[in-house]
This record gives C-alpha cells, structure tokens and sequence, in this order.
C-alpha cells in the first residue's frame, strides 16, 4: 500500500501549510506503520529516527521525569506530526509518545528529514514552524500556571487534551484513557482535590466521566473558563471526596 492511500491531505495544519512539493516529497519518502496500543513512536531520551504523522488512532505524549513520575503531556489525533525538535537540533527525544489505542502512522525518516528540509531555507522554516508554536505555548502556560487557580489549572489541562492543535477545531471531545493520578500530578494538586474539582465540572455539564474516560461535553465553555477565571463557576456547595473518577 502506498502511503498515499486513505491519508487525508486536509487533516492537520503542519502538513496542509506545506507547498505541495513538498507535501509529494513527504508522501513519496514516508513509511506506514501499524501500531498496536501501548507501542511507542519513540521513547524520551532516544535518538532521532525522523517524524512521525498520525493517520488514523491517538497516541499520547507522555514526559518522565527525574524521579520517574509519568506525566501526561498531550494527546496526539490524525493529522498531527511530531519529533521536530530531535530531528532539528540533533539530540534526542525529549518525551515518549505512545499509542493508546491502534494507530496507522507514517514516518518519515531522519535521512528524507535532512534531504526534504535541510537544503532549503524556505523548507526549513516549514520544518521549524511546529516548534515555535510549542514554544509560544509553552511560555503562555507558565505565564497563566503562575496566575491560574487549581479549577483552571484542571479546565486548561481539560482544553489542551481535548484539542488538536494541528487539526479542526472541535465543540467535544472523549479523552481516554485518562486517570484522576495523571490528571492530578499535572495540575500540582491532590487526588482528591482533583476529583472535587472534576465533580463540579462534572455537575456544571461541561463534562462526563466514566472508566478510565473523560467526554469534554462543551469544549467552548471548558475554554471560557480556563481563559477567563472562576465568575459563574465558583463551588457554592461542598463536595464528597468519596465519589472518585471510575477506573
């Protein structure tokens, strides 16, 4: 099968910004993989072996840190590419991304990266594209970490899950699997305090949780109050910590 079958052109913002030279280069150059959940892409600390685009499935991005905690960074949906940085800068991966259900993948390799985007400086600033938006995020979230109350701190973790940075935008979303403990460890914030935190989002319809899921039932909403603050949203009523996420 030729890596040009079934692969929507329109999905993804990175490949669909590309001049369709390009786009033909990648195509020719790339390898289809099948992944079974729970495969790597590539695992943090790895050596570059090229770009990886997701056709069809999700994968999460997940960092390991010094102590070994596990914490989920993001979600990767069709249409999104990653590994720039390692291809471009030369070291190696920065964190694991991962298959959490089956995936059709293409990867271009390190030696088509350097051939299709090296030589060229309009090429390259293509190349570069995906990393300078990680980066002007990366700043806005430490701005806003500093500022943000534990609810938005929660709704914006909501938000970045359920988007597809590179992709359409949605109104919902399910975002699974997902644990209360990753939520937790990537907000800075107790278990349980994140399962109260959940449960009012959970009774103000802005999502639903089941087993080892979450469905973000009003992403627009989820966004407004991650952006703007607690005003309309503020918990007026004690909750139980005993009723915990499902799974």
């Amino acid at each position: 099968m030729r890596t040009e079958d079934q692969f929507d052109h329109r999905r993804g913002l990175w490949f669909a910004g590309l001049p369709e030279r390009l786009q033909d280069e990648v195509l020719r150059s790339c390898i289809r993989l099948k992944l079974k959940r729970g495969r790597h892409l590539f695992r943090q600390g790895d050596p570059a072996t090229g770009i990886f685009g997701i056709v069809s499935g999700e994968a999460q991005v997940v960092g390991t840190t010094l102590a070994g905690l596990d914490i989920l960074v993001g979600v990767h949906r069709p249409g999104d590419w990653t590994g720039f940085l390692a291809c471009l800068d030369g070291q190696n991966y920065t964190f694991n991304v991962v298959a959490s259900q089956p995936c059709q993948v293409l990867h271009l390799p390190i030696a088509a990266v350097r051939r299709i985007f090296m030589n060229d400086l309009d090429a390259l600033s293509q190349m570069v594209a995906p990393e300078f938006a990680t980066l002007r995020a990366l700043y806005s979230h430490l701005i806003e970490h500093l500022a943000f109350t534990p609810l938005q701190r929660l709704a914006r973790r909501l938000v970045d899950l359920a988007s597809n940075t590179q992709g359409e935008r949605v109104t919902s979303r399910t975002i699974s699997p997902i644990t209360q403990d990753q939520l937790a460890l990537s907000i800075m914030a107790s278990r349980q305090w994140t399962n109260r935190l959940l449960q009012h989002l959970e009774k103000g319809g802005l999502i639903a949780r089941a087993r080892s899921r979450i469905d973000v039932l009003d992403l627009p909403r989820l966004t407004q109050l991650a952006t703007y603050g607690e005003d309309g949203f503020i918990l007026t009523e004690p909750v139980s910590d005993n009723a915990e996420m499902p799974g």
